[in-house]
């Protein structure tokens, strides 16, 4: 690292002659030949030096370069310490506003920028650099209007261009969701600079905010083909940006590959992991999702959005516990949600209790979810459900009708409202409701779903008596996903129906392998049995039921007729002795 300190010899030499060349382009070798000299000396006291050192442009000359180097602390005291020495001299404040804001220090920057306008009040570049800074305070009209004012000064733009204030505009612009607006202010700055990878990436997330996802995708790729101009920034932002047009348009898999190669390039970046998870989850991968959100947590532990999305992974892997931990932490974290917000966390709290057996306390949860975001759909439609595990049927039907009327191609919600209505016996309704499901799914809709909505419409056909319709649904809820034990013994009843017992037996025997000691699979099983004359074994399915539930009556009734009939069959094959000759008298 170079020092900034320096011997009295040595300065003596270089202060003789660099005020001979004040303002000169001799000045500047000299101050660089100085540095290079300076690396072998050992370190003083800096406030020595100043007392020495007494030329402006030696001060200035370091400050930006200091600056460069990217060691900004010592640059902000050289520059201090030129302004010291000339404090009506504009240049020099805007090279200490532009390390401030490389700081991120923008309230400093911003009175930084103020005094250099009070100096020059059409400075073009100032005026940029306090759009800049207003911009990151979250000032966006003031920023806006700064940029417009740089933009009709005096073009002093120093060694930038005005595209750093259409820029910022743009982003400003974008902030305050005007994003036809932001995409014209982008477009200005690239027909000053078609070679700007950062506007291109800001153009492709103000075309991605309209939904214009397949130019969103092009204007990153350009960005990234280009692959200049990134500033502090590198190409990491470009697929990332690339990745949420491509997950906006539903391109997931495609949208993971960009992340990937955004978290290749930069993998300390907790938005990056996070938008990597959540991608997973859509494609129906807790398990992998959860691990994204492991790292991302690891980088920045009080984030938010990152834990409220853990929490999602957690409870769709059964993981209760520790999604109600997680939800908890990103209720105290960092308050950066993203496009979400901390009713995300209240409501996935509250699927983690319910998850747990805490109905009551996970219903309050969801409420304070719903009071936080009265139209959020998914927090209505797990209302909904904790109602109905409550045994609120009414209620729940009320929750579930939110949800669909906030979201009408809300497929889960239909296929909740199916689910409450099939246990108040309302067949026609509920099928009704599964059908509205069915209509809704998109490529998007998680295959266990899918399932669940086909194997729950076969229930309700088989009510109705439409036993080939039922057949058919279980038959495609099978098809999707081949381990879901509801579709294979929805199968097996229906099948047991249309007296097909020998592919109702294989279905019933496929269930039980699934869930084993299941009292409904191994009740259906036996009576299937019963019919195909096997008497044993169905006293023996029938025996396992009662073990497991006393009280089912399916066994109960059918326990009796096996033992009946095994007696009669045991009687049968009895060997008849031949009648006993009478005697004579």
């Amino acid at each position: 690292m170079l020092s900034t300190s320096i011997t009295c010899t040595i300065w003596l030499t270089i202060n003789i002659v660099g005020k001979k060349a004040q303002k000169s382009h001799l000045g500047w070798v000299l101050t660089f030949a100085f540095l290079i000299t300076n690396w072998f000396v050992p370190q003083t006291v800096l406030a020595q030096e100043k007392l020495e050192i007494q030329d402006f442009d030696y001060w200035a000359s370091l400050c930006n370069l200091l600056a460069e180097e990217n060691k900004y602390e010592e640059a902000i005291a050289a520059c201090n310490q030129a302004i010291a020495l000339k404090p009506k001299e504009p240049e020099i404040w805007i090279a200490r506003t532009q390390v401030l804001i490389k700081q991120a220090k923008y309230t400093q920057a911003l009175v930084s920028a103020d005094r250099t306008l009070r100096l020059n009040p059409k400075d073009s570049l100032a005026l940029a650099q306090r759009c800049q800074a207003l911009l990151n305070l979250g000032k966006y009209a003031q920023a806006i209007a700064a940029c417009d004012l740089a933009l009709r000064s005096d073009e002093n733009w120093g060694n930038t261009t005005a595209v750093v204030a259409w820029y910022h505009k743009g982003l400003a612009q974008s902030k305050l969701s005007q994003f036809n607006e932001a995409i014209a202010s982008f477009n200005r700055a690239l027909t000053i600079d078609r070679q700007n990878s950062l506007v291109l990436v800001a153009n492709c997330q103000a075309l991605s905010n309209l939904g214009r996802f397949v130019e969103a995708i092009t204007a990153c790729d350009l960005a990234i083909k280009i692959n200049r101009n990134w500033g502090d920034s590198s190409p990491a932002v470009a697929w990332y940006a690339k990745g949420l047009a491509q997950k906006q348009n539903s391109q997931i898999e495609e949208a993971i590959a960009s992340f990937n190669q955004a978290i290749a390039i930069n993998p300390k970046d907790a938005d990056i992991w996070t938008e990597h998870g959540k991608s997973l989850t859509l494609l129906g991968k807790p398990e992998q999702a959860s691990v994204s959100y492991e790292f991302a947590v690891k980088l920045s532990p009080n984030y938010a959005l990152a834990l409220a999305s853990q929490s999602v992974a957690f409870n769709k892997l059964g993981k209760y516990k520790e999604a109600q931990t997680a939800s908890e932490q990103a209720l105290q974290g960092d308050n950066r949600w993203g496009d979400a917000s901390p009713a995300l966390a209240w409501e996935q709290r509250g699927i983690a209790l319910a998850g747990l057996g805490n109905y009551e306390e996970g219903l309050a949860s969801i409420d304070r979810a719903i009071a936080l975001n009265p139209k959020y759909a998914e927090a209505w439609n797990n209302r909904a459900a904790t109602q109905w595990y409550l045994g609120r049927y009414s209620e729940a039907i009320v929750s579930s009708d939110r949800a669909t009327k906030i979201n009408p191609k809300y497929a889960q919600a239909w296929f909740n409202k199916g689910r409450i209505l099939r246990t108040l016996e309302k067949y026609p309704e509920a099928l009704a409701a599964y059908n509205k499901a069915l209509e809704n799914t998109t490529k998007l809709t998680e295959n266990l779903l899918l399932a669940n909505i086909w194997a729950n419409r076969s229930v309700v056909l088989w009510h109705l008596a439409r036993n080939q319709e039922a057949l058919f649904s279980a038959d495609r809820a099978i098809s999707i996903n081949p381990e879901l034990s509801q579709g294979w013994y929805n199968r097996g009843v229906v099948l047991l129906d249309l007296a097909r017992y020998e592919e109702a037996i294989i279905a019933y025997n496929r269930a039980n392998n699934l869930t084993p000691n299941n009292a409904n699979i191994l009740a259906g099983k036996g009576v299937v049995l019963l019919k195909l004359g096997k008497f044993q074994e169905a006293i023996a399915a029938f025996d396992e039921t009662l073990k497991l539930d006393p009280k089912n009556s399916l066994a109960q009734a059918n326990q009796s007729i096996a033992q009946k009939r095994l007696q009669e069959q045991l009687e049968q094959q009895k060997p008849k002795l031949p009648p006993v000759p009478s005697k004579d008298i």
